[in-house]
């Protein structure tokens, strides 16, 4: 059987910037799985520690809205 991608990773990976990541974490109707997490951190080269997932979710969150505050820095500089 083949195994189907998450559509949440889906739309993470489809998503155009750091920004657009974060506010797709923000949806409070995510099912969050270790799995998930891994898979998102790992597609932006992040590595979150073991935890509660939950904990692991706001790390994430975290992380990726740090992302995006840097991008949006950066961009303002160019």
């Amino acid at each position: 059987m083949e195994e189907q991608i998450n559509p949440v990773l889906l739309r993470f990976l489809e998503a155009d910037s750091a920004e657009e990541k974060s506010e797709l974490l923000k949806n409070q109707d995510l099912e969050v799985t270790d799995r998930l997490i891994d898979d998102l951190a790992a597609s932006m080269d992040l590595v979150i520690p073991d935890g509660s997932t939950e904990e692991r979710f706001q790390k994430l969150k975290n992380a990726v809205s740090t992302r995006a505050k840097y991008e949006l820095e950066r961009s303002r500089k160019c």
